[in-house]
């Protein structure tokens, strides 16, 4: 296939894509997605960076990508890719499948940063192997769940962490259906509100039709999670229409509540307020709603992030390790359902 004659000054840092299908270029076709979700949009906004290559198995879709993005290298081989271009960060947009496989080779190639779309692998085992190979060579692994860096959610968690509304007590998450892939985000959101797993009790959704990703069944689940630090998580990520989205936390803490509606939409502060109807009592109030008004777009931030260790060894808000925490919450909601909904601990932190 083609090779790229892009020659870059030197502070340009050369982007290669494998898997060019809809998160890697076309999902911001739908007008009404209010942020950034392909990587070849976000890229493009940064002057830093500069997509330089790009490789698929499928022809037809490696071509109408290079053209719709104007790239110059095309490749139907990633190890070709590698071998031929200079490339210091390379997105993985292939199927899960393929992740695995993929990283490892970007790994092991000169490429200086590796971003792979979620879910990292998908088994926990696989993605401790990708995480230890990239620290052996020196090299930062990043999974795009794209809420991390996301201000809205960064400011409802210092809200959090503040202690103004006491400690958190019980997560409930409400999320569509297919653990690996539209769920994983909240998944990850309850991680990072919640801190680390101690214990689940999942539930896998035997009741509503499966979502089909790259030929493979993502079921939907159920879960009860018990977090190190004592809060309580109920999770519900089923859906009887694969068309019904909807992504809600609720925070009950001590001396409050913390909505998040609509995804990323609003955000509700709730306080404990003299009772209307009860003597000496106290009640939830609403105290204000805060719609979103950051301007930021996630995805763009997360290739900052990328580009501020790679040129200041400043160390990346979401390295690949926080994101095995995930991986292994949805492999334990598996392992709980097969085990007749038994109790199940996390093994991260103490060899698998």
């Amino acid at each position: 296939m083609n090779k790229s004659v892009f020659s870059a000054p030197k502070d340009i840092k050369r982007v290669g894509i494998v898997g060019c299908g809809n998160i890697a270029g076309f999902a911001d076709d739908d007008v009404k997605k209010r942020h950034i979700y392909t990587h070849a949009k976000a890229i493009g906004i940064i002057k830093q960076l500069k997509i330089s290559a790009c490789c698929d198995k499928d022809e037809t879709r490696l071509k109408a990508f290079a053209e719709r993005w104007g790239i110059p290298g095309q490749y139907l081989n990633l190890q070709q890719m590698l071998r031929e271009e200079q490339i210091d960060i390379l997105v993985v947009a292939t199927p899960t499948d393929f992740h695995y496989e993929d990283v490892m080779l970007g790994l092991s190639s000169n490429v200086e940063a590796v971003l792979c779309e979620k879910p990292l692998t998908w088994h926990v085992e696989d993605g401790i192997k990708l995480v230890a190979k990239s620290e052996q060579l020196n090299k930062l692994l990043v999974v795009n769940h794209m809420r991390r860096w996301d201000q809205f959610y960064l400011e409802c968690k210092r809200i959090l962490d503040s202690g103004e509304l006491g400690r958190i007590e019980t997560i409930v998450a409400y999320v569509d259906t297919a653990l690996y892939m539209n769920s994983s985000h909240m998944i990850d959101m309850i991680i990072f509100f919640g801190g680390d797993v101690y214990s689940v009790v999942g539930y896998i959704d035997k009741l509503n039709e499966p979502r089909i990703v790259h030929s493979k069944k993502d079921f939907g689940g159920i879960a009860t999670v018990r977090h190190k630090n004592g809060i309580i998580t109920f999770l519900k990520a089923t859906g009887e229409s694969q068309q019904n989205h909807f992504f809600e936390l609720d925070f009950q803490c001590t001396k409050g509540r913390l909505r998040i509606l609509g995804d990323d939409m609003k955000y509700e502060v709730y306080r404990f307020k003299d009772s209307p109807q009860h003597k000496g009592l106290c009640e939830l109030a609403l105290e204000y709603t805060k719609l979103n008004d950051n301007k930021n777009e996630r995805v763009v931030e997360a290739y900052l992030d990328i580009l501020n260790y790679l040129e200041h060894k400043k160390q990346p808000l979401f390295p690949a390790e926080e994101a095995l925490k995930s991986l292994e919450l949805i492999n334990l909601i598996y392992e709980s359902d097969s085990k007749d909904n038994s109790v199940v601990y996390s093994r991260l932190g103490k060899g698998i």
